[in-house]
C-alpha cells in the first residue's frame, strides 16, 4: 500500500500505525543519506535540506514511539510535515508501507 494511501485510511492513530509509516519515512531517510555523501556529489546542498525536512517527521515519529502516543495535534502536524515534504521536495508518493 502507498503511504499516502496509508495515512488517509488511519482516523485514529495507534503507535502500530506510527511504527509502519516511520518504517517507510526511515528508508526514504536513509536513501537520501546515502545521495548526500556520495563522492563529489554535485546536489549535495539539496539533499542537505531534504534531509533537514524530513527529519522533523522523523524526529516527530520517534518522539511518538518512544512515548508510546500519539496525539491529535502530533498526528496532524506528522500528517503536515510529511504531506509538506511530498509537495516541496516529492518522493514519497510512491513509496510503500508494509502494512
Amino acid at each position: 500500500m502507498r503511504i499516502f494511501d496509508y495515512i488517509d485510511t488511519i482516523e485514529k492513530p495507534t503507535i502500530d500505525n506510527i511504527r509502519v509509516i516511520y518504517k517507510a519515512i526511515n528508508v526514504k531517510y536513509d536513501e537520501l543519506i546515502d545521495m548526500a555523501v556520495e563522492p563529489n556529489s554535485k546536489n549535495y546542498n539539496k539533499w542537505m535540506q531534504t534531509l533537514g525536512c524530513l527529519k522533523a517527521s522523523e524526529n516527530l515519529l520517534i518522539d511518538c514511539i518512544t512515548n508510546n502516543k500519539i496525539t491529535d495535534m502530533e498526528w496532524l502536524q506528522l500528517k503536515c510535515d510529511i504531506y509538506k515534504y511530498q509537495v516541496k521536495y516529492g518522493g514519497l508518493k510512491y513509496l510503500n508501507v508494509e502494512a
